[in-house]
């Protein structure tokens, strides 16, 4: 697991209870399964899974480990967990301009903002990372950056915590993909597909757990 502060997705380090928790210790529960988790520098993730010294890996996807998987390793993924949106957020207010108007970019340190690495590689846009969701979302309420890449349910969260005003959206000017959060592993495929099928069977718990932690709220936004 991730050593970040991503509620309501997952908040490991504080072991607080998130969607990724409960989500998993039910899987476990149902199935026999004992889970110990792992937390690890968002850096590290690739290395230690080449190496070996974790079982399962949450959360992931196929087109992070495209830039990751220099050992070429066969690594399986389970069925989508979660639809995510990967956009670009600005203030509300800002919903208006264009991609041209974005030169500065926030994300999370250790993340890729796939949509933006070409102007980031051109110098084009400036990319401020942080391990913070706080600060960044702080650095956007603040003006010293124009679009942040991180997930909305992420985003709102904090502002509830700032108790700012502010409204955050995904910007309609900009390009937006769908992608999935999967559990994945190079050493137990088996437990994949049981995992895939406990949530085919448990499908009313999953929407239920997504609307307890706000994501169903947000997730998807249909790409305009």
């Amino acid at each position: 697991m991730e050593d970040l502060n991503y509620y309501p997705y997952f908040d490991f380090p504080a072991d607080n209870s998130s969607f990724t928790r409960a989500l998993l210790d039910q899987f476990a529960k149902d199935n026999g399964h004992q889970i110990t988790y792992r937390i690890l520098p968002i850096k590290q993730f690739p290395k230690w899974l080449y190496e070996e010294n974790i079982d399962f890996k949450f959360p992931d996807n196929e087109r992070w480990q495209e830039i990751n998987n220099i050992h070429h390793l066969t690594i399986f993924y389970s069925d989508e967990v979660v639809e995510m949106t990967a956009g670009t957020l600005v203030l509300a207010k800002n919903n208006n301009k264009d991609a041209a108007s974005i030169k500065t970019i926030g994300t999370v340190a250790g993340f890729h903002p796939t949509l933006w690495l070409d102007k980031i590689a051109q110098g084009q846009v400036i990319l401020f990372e942080d391990a913070s969701p706080t600060i960044l979302v702080q650095y956007l309420i603040n003006g010293l950056i124009d679009g942040l890449v991180i997930n909305l349910a992420v985003a709102n969260n904090e502002l509830e915590k700032l108790h700012k005003n502010e409204k955050i959206v995904f910007s309609n000017q900009i390009e937006q993909e769908i992608y999935s959060y999967k559990l994945s592993t190079v050493k137990y495929p088996e437990i994949l597909k049981q995992f895939n099928q406990w949530q085919v069977k448990r499908q009313k718990y999953i929407e239920e757990l997504k609307a307890e932690f706000g994501i169903s709220a947000v997730e998807p936004k249909a790409v305009e």
